[in-house]
Formats: C-alpha cells, sequence, structure tokens
C-alpha cells in the first residue's frame, strides 16, 4: 500500500472534531512558522539597509581621501614631533608649570588618560588647585600658553573658595598629543 492510501484512509476514519483539531494544530504551527520567518525577513531587511547606509558613508570618506591626506599633511607641517608629550613626559611638564606658578603645594594632580589612536595618542590630566589667588591663575594660565600647541586646556571650572572667597578654587582639563611616527 502506498503513503497517499494510507492518509486517504486514516483521513476517512477520522471524525469532524478530529479534523477540525488536526487543521486547527497544522494552522497554528503555519502561523507560528510564517510569524518566525517573516520577523527574519524584517531583521534582514534593517540590516541590509543600515550596511548599505554605512557603505555610502564608507564611499563618501573614500571619495575625500585626498582631502583629508593634504589636510593631514598641513597639519603634520606646523608640528615638531619631538615636541610632543607621552602621557609621562605630561605629567613631568604639568608638574613643572605648577612648581614654577609656586602652586605645588595647592595642586592635586590626577592620572593621565590615554586614547590611542592611529597617527597620535591623545592624554589628558586634570588638575584641582585649591586656595590659589587670581595672579596665580593668570600666571599659571600663561605658562600653559607657552606650550600651545603641544599642550591645550580643554576646560577650565573656577569657583570662589567657599571658607574665604578671596580665593579661587579651579578645575583643568589639559590635553597633549604624542606623534606614533615621528617621521611623519
Amino acid at each position: 500500500m502506498s503513503t497517499q492510501s494510507n492518509l486517504s484512509r486514516l483521513y476517512r476514519r477520522t471524525s469532524v472534531r478530529e479534523k477540525a483539531l488536526i487543521f486547527g494544530f497544522i494552522a497554528v504551527m503555519l502561523l507560528i512558522w510564517g510569524n518566525s520567518w517573516l520577523g527574519r525577513f524584517s531583521d534582514w531587511r534593517t540590516q541590509s539597509s543600515t550596511a548599505n547606509a554605512e557603505l555610502k558613508s564608507q564611499q563618501q570618506w573614500l571619495a575625500q581621501a585626498q582631502v583629508f591626506e593634504s589636510g593631514l599633511a598641513r597639519a603634520l607641517e606646523r608640528v615638531d614631533p619631538s615636541k610632543t608629550y607621552n602621557s609621562q613626559q605630561l605629567s613631568g611638564q604639568i608638574d613643572t608649570l605648577l612648581r614654577q606658578a609656586n602652586l605645588s603645594a595647592n595642586a592635586d594632580l590626577n592620572p593621565v588618560r590615554t586614547r590611542e589612536g592611529e597617527i597620535f595618542n591623545d592624554h589628558n590630566i586634570r588638575v584641582r588647585l585649591s586656595r590659589i589667588s587670581i595672579s596665580q591663575l593668570i600666571q599659571f594660565n600663561e605658562l600653559i600658553k607657552r606650550y600651545t600647541p603641544y599642550i591645550t586646556m580643554e576646560s577650565v571650572r573656577i569657583s570662589k573658595n567657599r571658607n574665604r572667597p578671596e580665593e579661587l578654587d579651579a578645575r583643568f582639563e589639559i590635553n597633549s598629543f604624542e606623534l606614533k611616527d615621528t617621521s611623519l
């Protein structure tokens, strides 16, 4: 006997209720399968559109590669690689500047944070000065300006000292960079 005849005989022997249950079970299974398939199709379309947008963005960057390379070359012409600072040199130089401004007793230096890049490393250090005068603040600012563009201030927050309003508290975010390849 063939499989088809066995299925046909089994179908004729089942009651209407059993046929409805089998049909309902098959319909539920088809709904679950179809919903799963639609979900995967939707995910595929989302990923495809995201990939296409990323590809277009990368093509625009590549189309402007000459502009970026010439901008980098111009920027590197203005920079002396021997004057850039690594993280230890930045910390040491800031300490020296604080000593020159007679602020080392009032200073609190955080560890240097480094963000590595392909061409240069970016170093940041936070300096907190407590109970200083406005003239000391100006002097420290002038000392840092001498090392521009190799050492720059990203941000400065100044507040009056709560105990002695004639004195200031200041927080500096100081930045420097280090060229990785000195032959650039």
